[in-house]
């Protein structure tokens, strides 16, 4: 149950209604939990059970929309006919990461833990799609304001399916908002609510280095025939300077103006950073995580194989996939362009190296003087009793972009249920339920409020 503040009877009705409808709302985020979404996986189930949920909750329209073959489906409805009043686009996504390191059934088996429903996708992004459900039952399925609502299954793959698919001559007059809600982030900690002001874009590059027909044995050969492995890794060795500040000329960085947020401890603690380990780089925690680029390597080939399986061989090919994080404003061609140029000053022996775009998306940052923003922002004070946190963050989300590009006055609004106990992407994530419950109730707030103006 909420704490109440000073609230208008609307508001207070507001309030009651989303609370009464909790246990409904955590029981159909279950469902969406069982659905293994991902890449891959069953993306069609889960968008079927998404057009289900939106069709309860008074989106009549709701369809799933076929984006190309092998594509995970779109879901798109909308709620027309309150004329005169504003219209939202609500965005949310429902594919998931793999369960990864978790225990596969553990993962899409939804339990609840001291106030926290865990599984994977609880947090992100299904806690999205069912806040956008909770608002509009809140509204007994009659929302004030027009609505726009999309509801992806390719987020988490990088494959900028939807961003294509609204790239379209044919809808490039489609999707066009007063306000974009984008329910894919989270407050400080529970209980304490932010709007993201600000996204780092991504940069991501394929490093090759080729030196062997095949691996041979590194007794036979080791010393003049370099390994490619090793190689490699005397690439990636030079993008940090010993301060562990990004080493690539050309990439942007920022000053941060913003919330001081985390700090040492609280980002130590968030991220699980083990005792005597420092942290790299230089300036504040929240300048280092929103205003200046990272790098580093999420993907290998060729690496050798485990230790123990270890194989006496030199490596005759290694391919590193590397993803470079960028202050906004930054466009991410030149940010390879950037990184290519210093692999080529930096290759070592002089070996020939292969570097490859492999995508990216720019940052972003938000309109916070709207009316709009002023609107949200009083909607979380309302539902939380503080008032909000204005934060960066250090992931991407390239979709912005091109919403605020339809409609360059309309502000795009990025909050949600992902506080960072949620653990996402990382074994036993969880939404916490009174997070649930309070955004639920921030987001109806906020539609009510523009409905008024």
């Amino acid at each position: 149950m909420l704490t109440d503040t000073a609230t208008t009877s609307g508001d207070t009705a507001l309030k009651q209604k989303v609370s009464s409808l909790m246990s409904t709302l955590k029981s159909d985020l279950c469902d969406l939990v069982r659905i293994r979404s991902t890449k891959d996986g069953a993306t069609t189930e889960a968008a079927k059970k998404v057009v289900e949920l939106l069709k309860g909750a008074g989106v009549g329209n709701a369809t799933t929309v076929d984006i190309g073959s092998g594509r995970a489906p779109l879901v798109h409805g909308s709620v027309t006919g309150r004329t005169g009043k504003p219209t939202v686009l609500l965005y949310a996504h429902y594919d998931v990461q793999p369960a990864g390191p978790w225990d596969e059934t553990e993962a899409f088996t939804p339990t609840e833990v001291n106030g926290r429903l865990r599984g994977r996708g609880a947090a992100d992004d299904k806690s999205g799609i069912m806040m956008h459900v909770g608002a509009l039952r809140a509204f007994d399925n009659n929302p004030p304001v027009n609505l726009e609502i999309l509801i992806e299954g390719e987020e988490e793959s990088g494959t900028g399916s939807l961003e294509e698919y609204l790239a379209k001559p044919e809808n490039k007059d489609r999707f066009k908002a007063d306000a974009y809600v984008v329910a894919d982030t989270g407050g400080v900690a529970v209980g304490r609510p932010a709007l993201t002001a600000t996204l780092r874009g991504i940069a991501q590059a394929d490093v090759t280095v080729r030196t062997l027909d095949a691996p041979v044995h590194s007794g036979m050969y080791g010393g003049p025939a370099p390994d490619a492995f090793m190689a490699l890794s005397r690439i990636l060795a030079t993008l940090h300077d010993d301060k562990g500040d990004v080493a690539v000329e050309g990439l942007l960085s920022k000053p941060w103006t913003g919330s001081d947020h985390p700090d040492a401890t609280t980002y130590r603690q968030n991220a699980g950073v083990h005792c005597g380990v420092p942290l790299i780089g230089t300036g504040s925690v929240a300048q280092r995580l929103y205003f200046k680029p990272s790098i580093n390597v999420t993907g290998l080939d060729g690496a050798p194989p485990p230790v123990h399986q270890s194989v006496n061989a030199l490596r005759s090919e290694a391919t590193a996939r590397v993803s470079i994080r960028l202050a906004p404003g930054q466009k991410p061609t030149d940010a390879f362009a950037a990184l290519r140029r210093h692999i080529d000053q930096h290759r070592p022996w002089f070996l020939p190296v292969e570097v490859t775009y492999a995508g990216g998306g720019e940052g972003f940052e938000a309109r916070t003087g709207s009316t709009a923003f002023a609107k949200a922002q009083a909607a979380l004070k309302e539902a939380y009793g503080q008032d909000p946190t204005t934060l960066g963050q250090g992931g991407s989300i390239p979709l912005v972009n091109l919403l605020q590009a339809r409609k360059p006055d309309a502000p795009v609004l990025l909050w949600g249920c992902e506080e960072p106990a949620a653990r996402i992407h990382a074994p036993h994530e969880s939404v916490h339920l009174g997070e649930l419950e309070r955004m639920t109730l921030a987001q109806a707030l906020f539609l009510k409020a523009l409905s008024q103006q």
